[in-house]
């Protein structure tokens, strides 16, 4: 009898729990909340009541995830009106601001002996499986400086110009199959970059290249499977159901969309595949193995899990991003025709079998070419803050009449395709132009400070120097292999005009694209 009256009490109970009385009790608490939430966010007593924006921005994020997700990823346009309506500094969202001054730049990603972290809203757009645990998508700074580190020495100077044989032998192979192609149908120029960023990354991580430049065309390629990576990254900013469900990716891929599944694949299995296949050689293992090795990070950065997300993560990096700068220099050297003669003016006494990149380097106008192309195609497109954990910032205009204090704790962050269109900087920033680059013939090194095409601070891209080295090979190796026996084809500038990002540049129709036809 004790049994069966406990048992209808804990009945009675659970129905008292969910009853429509009770339901409706628990929305409207959660409603309320809510309201208070949005109240606070306008109030005065906001930490950000007193920076200029519309109010629309401060009350919820769904203001900007209407941009973001919705209208994907047009954003970027609608914090540029609001620079230009209400000044230097705008509250974007409830918790965020926006700095569209150049000069500020320093202060906000600062270098290493001043603490900057990242901030989760952000990087959720990648909080996915291993790839929640790299270095790129780590929140503090410390445990990012760790992770960092350990990676730095692989890709510093020294070891670059080690490498630069490898980056010259990928380079000549990929420019022999564009050659392959004379009198044959046209090819998007940006498949075969990305079949050679991928190759030289894939090699350099785990000894061997994934083998997208010995197919037989151009795709499928390490881009080709992960794009669908870079079209969800908003959707995943925004929704934490979508965050939650894909902690079960690997057991629910199979029932996905072909590109879903494809990009989870790499991700899950042939990357782990990879990178355990270079702890199992370290004679041959490359980075992957040497950092196991070197033991500079403790047991618990060295799970299979976390070096997998690494892995996956150098990979989108090491591949999309100097691809789509590639192309847009191919681009221009074809549709200019007086910008190729200037290049290949500055590149006399060179020939394509002779080739050093210390050498490219030093060359003023090839130089320019490359910072324009940056500032036009910035390897990341959409905005990226940071948080001064322990310090306020101030803020002051350059000519004094704005003055701010960001008060510590408080995300704050730029965008590439806003700083790199500052008129007063670049004047007719819509234009290709190297020469804005030059002072008296030199490269103008002051200028490139405003660049943050790779970041900047303690929290850059750590692969700068490797992308420098397959730019100076591989333009130098198209201007005297290519441009002379190729043309556009089907090729307009709206190709790789920006128009919106999924994190990094897209176009009206999609990713940049610049098809030619070798004659």
């Amino acid at each position: 009898m004790d049994y069966r009256y406990a048992k209808l009490l804990s009945l009675d109970a659970i129905n008292a729990v969910i009853s429509p009385a009770a339901i409706f009790s628990l929305v409207g608490l959660w409603v309320a909340w809510r309201i208070l939430i949005v109240l606070y966010n306008i109030s005065p007593f906001h930490p950000l009541a007193s920076f200029p924006g519309p109010k629309i921005a401060a009350v919820s994020y769904l203001y900007e995830a209407y941009y973001d997700w919705i209208l994907a990823g047009r954003y970027g346009h609608t914090i540029r009106e609001m620079h230009e309506r209400y000044g230097p500094i705008v509250r974007i969202n409830p918790d965020e601001l926006h700095c569209s001054d150049p000069y500020f730049t320093d202060e906000i990603y600062a270098g290493a002996g001043r603490i900057r972290d990242k901030w989760q809203h952000q990087l959720n757009i990648g909080s996915t499986g291993p790839m929640s645990v790299t270095a790129f998508s780590t929140v503090p700074h410390e445990l990012a400086r760790l992770r960092k580190a350990a990676m730095a020495r692989f890709f510093s100077r020294k070891q670059m110009l080690k490498l630069e044989s490898e980056v010259l032998d990928f380079a000549q192979l990929t420019t022999d199959k564009m050659l392959r192609f004379a009198g044959k149908e046209a090819f998007d120029v940006k498949e075969a970059f990305n079949c050679f960023t991928a190759d030289i990354i894939s090699q350099y991580c785990f000894g061997e290249p994934m083998g997208f430049v010995a197919q037989e065309g151009w795709t499928p390629n390490f881009a080709t499977w992960v794009g669908s990576f870079f079209k969800g990254a908003y959707m995943m900013r925004h929704n934490a159901i979508a965050r939650k469900l894909a902690q079960a990716i690997p057991l629910i891929s199979d029932y996905m969309g072909e590109d879903a599944k494809s990009a989870f694949r790499q991700m899950n299995v042939v990357i782990p595949g990879y990178v355990k296949k270079a702890l199992d050689n370290p004679n041959n293992g490359r980075l992957f193995a040497d950092l196991v090795q070197s033991k500079v990070l403790p047991e618990s950065e060295l799970s299979m899990f976390r070096l997998s997300g690494e892995g996956f993560f150098m990979m989108i990096a090491g591949t999309e991003t100097t691809a789509a700068i590639m192309t847009v220099i191919t681009y221009w050297l074809l549709a200019k025709p007086a910008l190729y003669e200037r290049l290949m003016k500055d590149l006399e006494g060179i020939t394509p079998w002779n080739l050093k990149w210390t050498e490219l380097e030093q060359r003023p106008y090839m130089w320019a070419l490359i910072q324009e192309a940056l500032r036009m195609m910035p390897g990341v497109s959409h905005r990226a803050a940071r948080i001064a954990r322990d310090e306020d910032l101030a803020y002051t205009s350059q000519d004094g009449k704005v003055q701010y204090v960001i008060p510590r704790g408080t995300p704050i962050g730029m965008t590439s395709m806003i700083n790199h269109w500052d008129k007063n900087l670049f004047p007719n920033p819509g234009e290709f132009n190297p020469d804005r680059w030059l002072v008296d013939g030199q490269p103008n090194l002051k200028l490139q400070k405003f660049l943050i095409a790779f970041g900047k601070g303690s929290r850059s891209c750590g692969g700068e120097i490797l992308a420098y080295c397959e730019l100076y090979i591989m333009v130098a190796l198209v201007a005297m292999r290519i441009i002379p026996r190729a043309r556009l084809y089907e090729t307009s500038l709206e190709d790789i005009t920006y128009d919106h990002d999924q994190v990094v540049l897209q176009t009206k129709k999609g990713n940049i694209s610049v098809r030619i036809k070798i004659e």
